[in-house]
């Protein structure tokens, strides 16, 4: 049912994804429903049914790779593709196991598609569980109570090699979520940070966000060719398509320089000065190793709960259709009626005689004023919003005991839209 092609930080290099990074949710536009998560360590796409890979290809991934690249892909089919996107949701696929970025990502990914009209109820319900099966992990297990990402590593890195960053002042370029947890971090360690951004504005906001006491600079992304060769420290995460630090910017220093390029495409050009260790996020990753081993029994445990999150999903998708909700208004009207009737005929308002042909006479009745929903329903079965609606008609009509689980939608309840 469900399909996905994942290139991630096993099977391609930085510059592998850094090409993958230039595709957009639109050039999938003849594959609907469909799913783009791109970040700095993996891009994946994600389909409700299985695609052919070589149409894939003609249509969509020629365009930025290889036929030899392409076949680095992972390929994941129905119970598999269940499972790894449960996985990837509660970061037990992440580079650095436990980090939280990656559930915020894949809900931004979610936004996108549901609001461009890329995806309806498969990908839908797939997308909703996930996050639901994210937040089981985190509760059940401890593999995310010391939070760690890609960002967070390289801070500790720096750390590591300079034994104490106190005192430091560092360049951090960029104010997305990967900068803006590196700046968080700096913060902790006592670190001084010049914050350069494109909009200068959206540095400004960043700066107040992580409050008053924090000593920053903001500068304009036209700063950088001077500001790099003036600090020790530089960490580097925007998510521009070409290297914002060019290698024309850098000029001989009498103290060694530490860098992080944390984007991909690379933020920084190939440079070649000895005085410069340049870091980049797959240089990170044996870091992540160790990290990995550090938290096996939490793993097991963790991915114990991915099992009976796909086991319990399956189950859901049996239960999920508008079918019982229609029979149970049916079966309410039905009831009501007779109830009704019952009493009218005990209380001498109706003739017994006439029981069976008003009851007739009720349930025509009430089998019009349902036919309108009940088309509504069964045209809505396959959009995104039908298990809102169930939700919905469950509260008003007391079905709370009716045996299905509906997840209420992330999306709306991210707008206020449904509480």
């Amino acid at each position: 049912m469900y399909y996905i092609i994942s290139f991630n930080y096993r099977n391609s290099d930085v510059v592998l994804r850094s090409k993958l990074a230039k595709l957009k949710l639109e050039d999938f536009k003849d594959f609907k429903e469909v799913l783009l998560l791109s970040t700095c360590n993996r891009i994946e796409v994600i389909f409700d049914k299985k695609r052919d890979l070589n149409e894939l290809y003609d249509k969509v991934f020629y365009k930025v790779i290889t036929p030899k690249e392409m076949v680095k892909a992972e390929i994941y089919e129905e119970d598999k593709a269940i499972e790894h996107i449960f996985k990837v949701a509660a970061s037990l696929d992440s580079m650095v196991v436990g980090e939280t970025q990656i559930t915020g990502q894949l809900k931004e990914a979610f936004m996108e598609a549901y609001e461009k009209h890329f995806i309806a109820q498969d990908l839908t319900r797939l997308i909703h569980f996930s996050f639901k099966c994210a937040k089981k992990v985190r509760n059940q297990t401890n593999i995310s109570s010391e939070p760690v990402s890609v960002a967070s590593i390289a801070v500790r890195l720096a750390k590591e090699k300079l034994n104490d960053l106190s005192g430091y002042s560092a360049v951090v370029v960029g104010v997305g979520d990967t900068a803006r947890i590196v700046c968080k971090n700096l913060v902790k360690e006592g670190v001084n940070i010049i914050l350069v951004n494109r909009t200068v504005e959206n540095a400004i906001a960043l700066k107040e966000e992580l409050g008053d006491d924090v000593n920053i600079d903001v500068h304009s992304l036209e700063s950088l060719p001077k500001l790099v060769n003036n600090y020790r420290l530089l960490f580097s995460a925007t998510a521009s398509n070409y290297p914002v630090i060019r290698k024309e910017f850098v000029k001989p220093t009498k103290f060694k320089r530490l860098w992080f390029d944390l984007a991909i495409p690379n933020d920084i050009e190939e440079i070649e000065c000895g005085d410069i260790e340049v870091i980049k996020v797959d240089d990170l990753q044996e870091i992540s190793e160790k990290n990995k081993k550090k938290r096996e029994n939490e793993l097991k445990s963790a991915n114990e709960v991915i099992t009976k999150c796909v086991k319990d999903f399956n189950k859901y998708l049996q239960s999920v259709s508008v079918e019982p909700v229609i029979k149970f208004l049916q079966d309410k009207a039905h009831e009501c009626s007779k109830r009704a009737l019952q009493n009218a005929v005990k209380k001498r308002y109706i003739p017994a005689e006439l029981e069976d042909e008003v009851e007739k006479i009720l349930h025509n009745a009430f089998k019009r004023f349902l036919h309108h929903p009940n088309v509504t329903l069964r045209k809505m079965a396959e959009s995104a919003e039908v298990d809102i609606f169930v939700s919905v008609i469950k509260k008003l009509f007391g079905a709370n005991g009716m045996d299905m689980d509906i997840n209420k939608c992330e999306y709306h309840m991210e707008k206020g839209i449904f509480k």
